[in-house]
């Protein structure tokens, strides 16, 4: 899987997400799992392997597009043709090259030149490819998710694109090539991706899931702002305003779950509106909700275990005195009830 470099991803705490499950939940191979924030779709793709099928819902169209490519298409002899036809495409001077790229129309860095015109010719041309029906919904999403995980190998950006950096770095300099965002051939045709508020999920989905995944944001950082340029590129509409240096998107999504004064009803909204036999909820010691406020939550739905995850801070965060994160798995059986809360410890600092 071809991922994006992405705060929070769960990339590399997978393994011990797995690890939690399988302690946790019996029969998952027969179990269906919904990821209720679902970002770069790490947690979903890769849980595909251990139950009957894996569906997945988030806010911002970038990561609607990039979890629709990992959950509904299948890597195809056609999809690997029309690849290389894109990486062979006469470059065009696109909406990606005006706004993002120095120019007469604009001062912003966040890509090349020439990747930026790269980057146009590709969308234009799986869009027209689309607009033909030459490929499918499906074929498109997965060719558009892999243009905008390749485009982020070679941003100009420290991590998020928040802002771009004033002289273009090593990576960025590099001749953006696109790749599949996987190769995976077996993929259920069960599996569902929406677009929309986790805490209104409830009333725009009427399946039932075994497990639901939460992992919503922890702080003040709105992904919809940090990640701007993404869900430009997924969407393509000279229409759309863009505003200040960094571009961003006029109205950008603002979730609640990054407002101290609102989390905490929103949660608690969340959590009651969720019909599922488990619920798995990451969260960290530098959240706005503590321990206590969670446990409260929680306590309310069904039994629930604690896992305090020790690791290191994400790359971009190094420079910060606190070298490691405690990382927080709430397991909660909806099936049951117990007033206590039973805390296990696991370190994955080295």
């Amino acid at each position: 899987m071809n991922v994006l470099n992405y705060i929070g991803s769960k990339n590399t705490l997978f393994n011990t997400l797995l690890f939690v499950c399988n302690e946790n939940i019996t029969d998952m191979k027969n179990k269906t799992f919904m990821d209720l924030f679902a970002g770069t779709g790490v947690v979903g793709f890769n849980m595909m392997d251990h139950f009957k099928n894996c569906s997945a819902n988030d806010l911002e169209q970038y990561s609607f597009i990039i979890n629709s490519a990992l959950l509904k298409c299948n890597f195809t002899q056609n999809i690997a043709q029309i690849i290389d036809k894109c990486n062979n495409l006469d470059i065009v001077e696109g909406l990606i090259f005006l706004n993002y790229s120095p120019s007469i129309h604009s001062e912003r860095m966040f890509f090349t030149n020439e990747n930026a015109k790269i980057a146009d010719a590709i969308r234009l041309y799986i869009q027209q490819l689309f607009q033909e029906n030459i490929i499918t919904q499906n074929e498109f999403n997965f060719l558009l998710a892999s243009l905008i995980v390749s485009i982020d190998k070679v941003a100009n950006t420290s991590c998020v694109y928040g802002a771009y950096l004033k002289q273009y770095k090593k990576t960025s300099l590099k001749k953006l090539i696109l790749k599949p965002i996987h190769t995976k051939i077996n993929i259920t045709e069960n599996n569902n991706v929406y677009l929309g508020l986790a805490e209104q999920f409830a009333n725009i989905d009427s399946n039932y899931y075994d497990v639901i995944y939460l992992d919503p944001p922890y702080n003040q950082r709105q992904y919809s702002g940090n990640y701007s340029p993404l869900n430009y590129i997924a969407l393509y509409d000279s229409t759309i305003v863009l505003e200040g240096k960094t571009a961003l998107i006029k109205n950008y999504n603002k979730s609640n779950f990054c407002k101290k004064t609102q989390v905490k009803n929103t949660f608690i909204q969340l959590i009651n509106g969720l019909k599922c036999n488990y619920l798995i909820l990451s969260y960290n010691n530098e959240g706005l909700l503590s321990i206590d406020e969670l446990k409260e939550i929680l306590i309310q739905k069904g039994k629930v275990k604690l896992y305090k995850i020790q690791y290191a801070k994400f790359k971009a965060q190094s420079k910060i005195d606190t070298k490691f994160v405690e990382e927080y798995l709430w397991v909660v059986d909806t099936t049951k009830s117990n007033s206590n809360l039973e805390i296990i410890h696991i370190n994955l600092i080295k």
